[in-house]
């Protein structure tokens, strides 16, 4: 018997969520009933997974940009430097 009640209690709390969220909330807002039903939103999300992903991808390409930089001025770096040779006359100013 606790358990129907427990059920009917569960039953009752989800009907007034799905109320508010489908159907007063909307309203109020002015926008479409029963947003869980449209498409929109979850195009809106894939739009937004999508644009984080080239967000990524052109972040990455600069990391490896930046690396492959860092790498050529490393091997500048360790190369020897040759001596500029002073010049055998002196330059009157």
């Amino acid at each position: 018997m606790v358990i129907v009640a427990l059920l009917e209690l569960v039953g009752i709390t989800l009907m007034l969520y799905l109320g508010v969220t489908q159907a007063i909330l909307p309203l109020w807002r002015g926008t479409s009933l029963f947003p869980m039903f449209r498409k929109e939103g979850r195009l809106q999300h894939e739009l937004t997974e999508a644009s984080e992903d080239v967000i990524e991808a052109q972040l990455e390409r600069k990391i490896a940009e930046t690396a492959q930089r860092a790498g050529s001025v490393r091997q500048k770096i360790s190369r020897p430097i040759k001596p500029v040779s002073e010049p055998s006359q002196n330059v009157n100013r």
